[in-house]
């Protein structure tokens, strides 16, 4: 293509489809730490909040982001400038940290649901556009800003209606099926991110400084992504196992003491 041609929109489905499982595991496994960020004596468990943001933002945002962008046929190489991505990356999780930690707290309301929707939603729009301007290509972006905006509205809408399922559903196929619905919105929000930025040919250009493979990274990010999910996946049902049975000894224990008493 010359300087100065538009890449059409095209993409490659077997990516896409990728990208979207990624964010349907990423938020299934969100969900279900979030579930548990809440004691039963009301206080806030960081490890839980931690295990959620990584989840949410490191893998159902951030993983998706990059293996969307590699699902985008772009017919020059293209790489991703290390400490952009990088910093991408921390502020998903970070966004998502505090929202999930800020909603989390006793007692939910929806007035703390929507500001933390707000939170969240900024974090998923800084996480694109610091994403997409983390590329490296003989190109350059032109934006559209109503389909700009458009996403940042898709973002914080979605947001707040994830922290909102995150905290009123209890069944497994509750979570699953919300599970789904985040992921397309977050892969509606990606995709619309996407369209909003025309892709402009330009002369040659050449970037320095430590860069990932645009070939590589999306399922380098895959794997990486998938052993973690699996690893908190089974490390929060070790765990909630552990507190049942704590649970159920201290139960006993009371019930055990009450009947000596009585006897």
């Amino acid at each position: 293509m010359q300087p100065g041609d538009i890449i059409p929109l095209h993409f490659d489905s077997g990516l896409v489809a990728l990208s979207f499982a990624i964010s349907v595991l990423g938020a299934y496994v969100a969900l279900l730490a979030a579930s548990r960020i809440r004691t039963p004596d009301n206080r806030t468990h960081m490890g839980y909040v931690v295990a959620s943001a990584v989840a949410l933002g490191g893998v159902g945002i951030w993983g998706m982001h990059f293996i969307g962008m590699a699902a985008q046929i772009i017919p020059s190489r293209v790489a991703y400038g290390a400490p952009l991505t990088l910093f991408s990356l921390v502020v998903a999780m970070a966004f998502s940290g505090a929202a999930l930690w800020f909603v989390g707290r006793p007692r939910f309301t929806l007035a703390r649901c929507a500001i933390a929707g707000v939170v969240a939603g900024l974090g998923v729009v800084a996480m694109h556009y610091l994403g997409m301007n983390s590329m490296r290509m003989s190109a350059v972006f032109e934006w559209n800003r109503w389909l700009v905006t458009a996403s940042f509205v898709v973002a914080v809408v979605a947001a707040t209606v994830a922290l909102w399922l995150a905290f009123n559903l209890y069944t497994e196929w509750q979570r699953i099926g919300a599970a789904v619905l985040m992921a397309l919105a977050v892969c509606g929000m990606h995709y619309l991110g996407v369209a909003a930025g025309a892709i402009v040919c330009t002369v040659r250009r050449d970037f320095s400084g430590l860069q990932f493979d645009g070939d590589v990274l999306p399922y380098a990010v895959f794997l990486i992504s998938l052993v973690s999910l699996i690893v908190m996946r089974v490390e929060i049902y070790r765990s909630s196992r552990d507190s049942h049975l704590q649970m159920a000894t201290k139960l006993e224990t009371v019930l055990t003491t009450r009947q000596q008493l009585e006897g």
